[in-house]
């Protein structure tokens, strides 16, 4: 087999240094290097990654709303661009309250996909895992925040199962803490909430005030000039510009006055909006980008997994490749995808209001008439982006409502039964467009919810950068993956008056793994990181070895009988460190982390 290492100094760019052979030894002596003769090295091991795969859920419902949960692959027909496509794979999952003995309330999380269950197959219990995410990016309003702090400890006195395991986080990443069964940790935590979300004010004009939907359609739209017409005409209001003043002060006929600060106006309100949309589409593809990676990371927990996202909305207009890979990640890692829109009831209050009287003609009056009606469009538009997360992956959207504490409960109990198929996506390459999907059911008088498209990758990940991917997600993972059992132990010794030398052990049991048979090897590509943070989560020292396995029958049984251990010694100052480690496989990508937090001395 073939080891490499790398001293991770910026773990993200995940450099790579030669190959080395590597040796077991559980007593710590070192690696030595390869003597193997070209002539018997084989070829470097390479994955075969299937085409690329769409996944569907589908809930279906009779006439009287009733979930319908005896339909099978036979009763579906699936659709690309109009065009038939095979189901390749298709399973049936419910999501419900477990009642768990005391021997399943254990903080130890077992780790897959899907929870879901195949034709003929009985369903087995499995924790409920609810991932609770804040998103403290594009939420402005920090009394929105405060209510919502109070709502989730209300909801917290007696809205879980005894077996639930429950994470909180927030989008910016200011706060994070991992599945725990332990209510009272979760009531301190949320107590503290509002003083760990980031609070960072948007920049908003005043004068003239508008909208998150104005603004796009003012900047990047421009199908309907109301918007503009709207701001331009409070611009003038605000700003004390009148066509009458400024023709007498610069000797300018009130006509053409009149078009110059009509022109003025327009340049203002511009302005305004191009700022205001260009932040907004910067923190709504933050928000996506935190919520994309929290779902990479739970694909490799097994459970029953939602998750709840508590957000006051965004406008999906210019991100709809952004939303749905953030769909086909949520359903790839067979995770349910709830909204809760933290605004409550849509209110029309419109903080410059009184503009609408101070016009002193009834064009003025009627143009800013309009403004209620803007703010309604606007609530509409940023919850229809909470309902297309929630309706494309079998959640539940909460909405323009004040009892958020019922409608959490209602997504904790959710009874919800869907089914999930899969196809080859007939593509031949990537080419960034958006696809529509069209599924038929042959039983009449059903009715099916389901995503209607989604976007191609405008461009092929490859292999380097999904493992990449998959490592750094597992590293900030809600959570231990045990998909592959991994071990972690430590010591340490003092070297001088201020510094000791940390030495990591980490063992890894592969017995269980997929290798490829080929020429009469066994083949696989494992790769381990191993990285030291301080308490401010600060990058210390770590360590990255990946090992190309071509395993003889005898090595390959002794792998599987004692698996393998790594050391890595790192000096430190005293104090508290935050120990992670990953471990993940190249055939069926599986994974395994581990999570320690040690006290040196």
């Amino acid at each position: 087999m073939r080891v490499r290492y790398t001293s991770i100094i910026l773990f993200f760019a995940l450099l790579f240094l030669p190959f080395f052979s590597f040796s077991a030894d559980q007593n710590g002596q070192k690696e030595q290097t390869s003597t193997r003769k070209s002539s018997e090295r084989s070829e470097p091991f390479t994955v075969k990654v299937p085409v690329d795969v769409v996944v569907v859920s589908i809930t279906a419902k009779d006439k009287s709303g009733n979930a319908v949960k005896d339909l099978t692959v036979s009763d579906f027909k699936v659709y690309e661009d109009g065009k038939p496509v095979p189901i390749h794979t298709f399973a049936s999952e419910t999501y419900k309250a477990i009642q768990s003995s005391d021997d399943d309330r254990k903080n130890t999380l077992p780790t897959d996909a899907a929870g879901s269950t195949k034709e003929g197959e009985t369903d087995s219990f499995q924790p409920r895992m609810i991932s609770m995410f804040v998103d403290d990016i594009t939420n402005e309003k920090p009394e929105d925040l405060a209510r919502l702090q109070q709502v989730l400890a209300k909801f917290l006195e007696s809205g879980l199962q005894p077996g639930d395991l429950v994470s909180l986080q927030t989008a910016s990443g200011k706060f994070h803490q991992d599945f725990t069964s332990n209510r009272e940790l979760l009531h301190s935590l949320v107590s503290e909430l509002l003083k760990k979300v980031s609070l960072n004010p948007m920049f908003r004009s005043d004068c003239p005030e508008m909208t998150d939907l104005q603004a796009y359609l003012i900047y990047a739209d421009n199908s309907d000039p109301r918007p503009l017409q709207v701001a331009a005409e409070e611009a003038i209001i605000c700003l004390g510009l009148t066509a009458s003043q400024q023709g007498v002060t610069a000797g300018i006929e009130p006509v053409n006055a009149n078009t110059i600060i009509q022109d003025q106006a327009k340049s203002v309100a511009m302005s305004a909006a191009s700022t205001l949309h260009n932040e907004n589409q910067f923190r709504y593809r933050q928000l996506l980008f935190s919520l994309k990676q929290h779902l990479r990371s739970l694909k490799h927990f097994e459970g029953r997994k939602s998750l709840i996202l508590f957000s006051d909305g965004f406008l999906a207009d210019d991100i709809r490749f952004d939303l749905q890979d953030v769909v086909d990640t949520a359903l790839r890692s067979g995770v349910v995808f709830n909204t809760v829109d933290i605004r409550g009831l849509y209110t029309t209050v419109i903080e410059a209001s009184k503009r609408v009287t101070v016009g002193n003609n009834s064009r003025s009056f009627a143009i800013l008439s309009m403004k209620p009606l803007m703010r309604i469009e606007d609530a509409q538009h940023q919850e229809d982006s909470l309902r297309q997360l929630s309706g494309e992956t079998g959640g539940i959207h909460v909405g323009n409502t004040n009892d958020l504490v019922g409608g959490i409960q209602k997504i904790i109990d959710n009874n919800s039964f869907s089914y999930v198929l899969s196809y080859a996506s007939p593509l031949a390459s990537s080419d960034g467009r958006y696809h529509k999907i069209k599924i038929e059911v042959g039983r009449p008088g059903i009715q099916i919810n389901y995503r209607k498209g989604y976007y191609a990758p405008k461009e092929q990940r490859s292999l380097e950068r999904r493992k990449k991917e998959d490592i750094i997600e597992a590293l900030h993972a809600p959570g231990n993956l045990n998909e592959i059992p991994i071990q972690l132990s430590y010591n340490y010794f003092q070297v001088d008056d201020s510094r000791y030398q940390l030495a990591l052990l980490t063992r890894v049991t592969v017995r269980g793994l997929k290798f490829v048979e080929e020429d009469s090897r066994f083949k696989n590509m494992i790769d381990l990181v191993v990285i030291a943070f301080d308490e401010n989560d600060q990058y210390v020292d770590g360590l990255e070895k990946s090992m190309e396995l071509n395993l003889t029958d005898p090595s390959y049984k002794a792998l599987l009988a004692n698996g393998f251990t790594s050391k890595v010694d790192i000096k430190v100052p005293p104090g508290r460190y935050k120990i992670r480690a990953v471990v993940r496989e190249g055939v069926n990508t599986k994974m395994g982390s581990i999570h320690k937090t040690i006290e040196v001395p």
